[in-house]
């Protein structure tokens, strides 16, 4: 609570100045009428954009949605920047003071403190009567529940990115693998056997794992944990430490370039575009990018499953209605366009980025992606990190540095986890 409070206080004055978008100080629902004189249902959608082309992208789609639909709803779109979270802190502030939007974009990390306040709407009803409901999998539906620990569904799929592995085919045929590894083991043989010494100088000059070890990369720790029968839940299990040590000893045994413990986003993709990694871990955002550099010599495959099981992470940008909207059926009409309805195949067709509905599946850019099905097949065993209070202080400030230290062998990996566990679950 004193979090909460916190963050109030601390957003009083940019409250000050978004309290108004929503059109009054209840909802920002309200009654006017369209160009035709009919009455109409207002609603304020608030969103954030990765760059220009796909705000502009936002705008077209919900201007379509307004021409079109037959329900008589005007969608207001407004941007915000996403602003390393900050985006979902200024909804916050702006519905604590009395203003904010009906329905905006949303990330599941956030889920708990908002239902915590219970500022999102239960649209577990308009879910359950949703006739294309069964076009998205149960597993990401429970993954919606869960984000707010009430077990209602107040956060909506909307597009989710999982992550599975890019590789190099030639690069396996010089190490001598014959085909994509199938379990977490083969995964391993392949990452050590794809490290090689090409032009025989003695050096290596391509390395197996293009290795996360900083920003982001508490994502791909998640796929060891549950190979070896551990998860998020206790880090501190002998099940846990030993697959800590399997992702550990990638670097510390030569298989991952020296980057690796300052190594982000940017980092790992120069590193595999310039041909010095034979596998990165990513999502469909980047396959663009490959197919242009690579053509045909760059393949994907989900992330095997070990003997203790099969996880991959996945990113997410969900849609949520709030509770002060006036016509929640309204809004959830505007959601089913946004997923199998025509925005959702629009913004398919522009980004990559969806859920597999059939609107989805039927389009010539997801058959003529040969990596939207491994895409696919990777969503049926991925998740999130548990949403817990301090799960942000534990991506932001924990965990790049305990594990630079781990992987630097500054500590062990029993106690790295035990700090991991410590700030992901408030012990």
């Amino acid at each position: 609570m004193k979090k909460v409070i916190a963050t109030f206080l601390a957003g009083v004055m940019l409250t000050s100045s978004l309290a108004g978008c929503g059109g009054n100080n209840s909802s920002s629902v309200s009654s006017g009428s369209d160009p035709s004189g009919k009455q109409a249902t207002k609603l304020s959608y608030w969103y954030w954009a990765d760059n220009t082309e796909q705000s502009d992208l936002m705008q077209s789609i919900v201007k379509q949605y307004n021409e079109t639909n037959d329900k008589n709803i005007l969608v207001t779109a407004e941007e915000y920047p996403w602003d390393s979270g900050g985006f979902t802190d200024s909804i916050f502030t702006a519905i604590m003071g009395g203003g904010g939007p009906d329905l905006s974009t949303f990330k599941l990390q956030a889920g708990k403190n908002f239902a915590a306040n219970h500022l999102l709407a239960d649209m577990s009803s308009y879910v359950e009567a949703w006739q294309d409901k069964s076009q998205i999998n149960d597993g990401i539906w429970q993954m919606m529940k869960a984000s707010t620990g009430d077990e209602k569904l107040s956060v909506l799929p909307w597009t989710l990115e999982a992550l599975y592995v890019y590789y190099r085919p030639s690069y396996f045929q010089k190490a001598g693998i014959e085909k994509a590894p199938t379990t977490f083991d083969e995964f391993l043989d392949a990452i050590k056997k794809t490290t090689m010494d090409t032009n025989g100088d003695g050096k290596t000059d391509v390395y197996g794992l293009g290795l996360r070890g900083a920003g982001g990369g508490h994502e791909h720790l998640g796929s060891f944990l549950y190979a070896y029968g551990a998860n998020w839940d206790d880090l501190t299990t002998p099940q846990a430490v030993e697959a800590y040590n399997a992702y550990l000893n990638i670097f510390k045994s030569g298989y991952a370039p020296d980057s690796a413990p300052n190594a982000a986003y940017a980092e790992t993709v120069d590193g595999f575009k310039s041909g010095l990694t034979a596998m990165i871990i990513h999502h469909i955002g980047s396959s663009a990018i490959w197919s242009e550099t690579f053509g045909d010599d760059v393949a994907a495959f989900p992330v095997p499953a070990g003997k203790g099981g099969q996880w991959t992470c996945t990113g997410d940008t969900c849609l949520t209605v709030y509770e002060q909207c006036e016509n929640k059926e309204a809004a959830f009409d505007f959601y089913q366009y946004m997923t199998t309805g025509e925005g959702g195949t629009t913004w398919f067709k522009s980004t990559g980025k969806g859920l597999g509905t059939e609107n989805v599946v039927a389009t010539s850019e997801y058959k003529d992606n040969k990596f939207q099905t491994v895409a696919a097949e990777s969503l049926k065993h991925a998740g999130v990190l548990p949403p817990t209070d301090t799960l942000t202080e534990f991506i932001n400030s924990t965990w790049a540095n305990t594990n630079q230290q781990a992987l630097l062998g500054q500590i062990s990996a029993e106690d790295a986890l035990k700090i991991m566990q410590k700030s992901l679950h408030a012990e």
